[in-house]
């Protein structure tokens, strides 16, 4: 494999650009230092501990978007796509036994236009996001979490925020979206610059917002909103990591909240 095309996004077959791959070394070069080996990973510890605050369901509340629009879905790989197809019946009756909108599961839920794992979207916005008893979100993910189910359905990206992992070809970078992975994370700059989920900085500004909106206290580290799938990845060496990252906790409040 060339070197050009070594960096990968993993659970999507969407590669990362050239340019995303060189701001991807330089970072790693840079802050080696705080990088922990553990197994196949390597562990940014930085980015990691970087706090935010997943506050989704007030999301639409503060913003005219959520994430689920105006943005275009990563692909999910073959063995995803299949999952989804089975688990579509299940959902849709689970849906419709609540007099809840399906109108996902009228047509192909794939953009046939698109490379291959991708989810077609509907006046720009994500074919499963819907309205649900007044609120707005994922109607795969409600479907896992109000039945018990599990979320391995919903698309890996979309479970991922705002961790990232990037396979080198040599170890796989775990991560997190911040100002200085931005330009080669999968998540971009939209995140910092338009909600508040992953800007404490700004969050902190907007005195207009309702306090308990995003509240200043619910920010919290990184790998804190995805544990379960940040444990099943490092396996063994989960209990290590998590014992650095916890060391660090405060640090990263007094860091950021100043």
């Amino acid at each position: 494999m060339s070197r050009q095309m070594r960096y990968r996004y993993v659970g999507t077959p969407d590669p990362m650009s050239q340019r995303e791959q060189y701001h991807c070394e330089k970072y790693m070069k840079r802050n080696k230092a705080n990088m922990l080996e553990a197994g196949a990973y390597l562990v940014d510890v930085t980015a990691l501990r970087t706090l935010f605050h997943l506050d989704c369901g007030n999301c639409r509340t503060v913003h005219r978007q959520t994430c689920c629009e105006g943005g275009q879905p990563y692909a999910v790989e073959p063995h995803q796509a299949a999952l989804l197809d089975r688990e579509i019946p299940a959902i849709a009756g689970y849906f419709a036994a609540r007099g809840w909108s399906q109108h996902w599961a009228q047509k192909p839920v794939w953009d046939e236009r698109q490379p291959a794992g991708t989810l077609r979207l509907e006046h720009e916005k994500c074919v499963f996001f819907q309205e649900m008893n007044g609120q707005f979100g994922c109607a795969v993910h409600a479907y896992a979490e109000q039945t018990g189910g599990e979320l391995d359905v919903k698309p890996f990206s979309c479970r991922l925020y705002p961790l990232d992992l990037i396979d080198t070809g040599e170890a796989i970078l775990l991560t997190a979206v911040t100002e200085e992975t931005a330009p080669f994370s999968r998540w971009g700059s939209d995140y910092l610059e338009q909600f508040y989920c992953a800007s404490l900085s700004r969050r902190q500004l907007a005195v207009h917002l309702d306090e308990q909106h995003f509240a200043i206290e619910g920010y919290r580290p990184a790998y804190t909103w995805n544990l379960p799938l940040l444990r099943y990845l490092l396996q063994a060496e989960a209990e290590r990591v998590e014992a650095m990252l916890q060391g660090h906790d405060n640090d990263a409040w007094q860091e950021h909240a100043g």
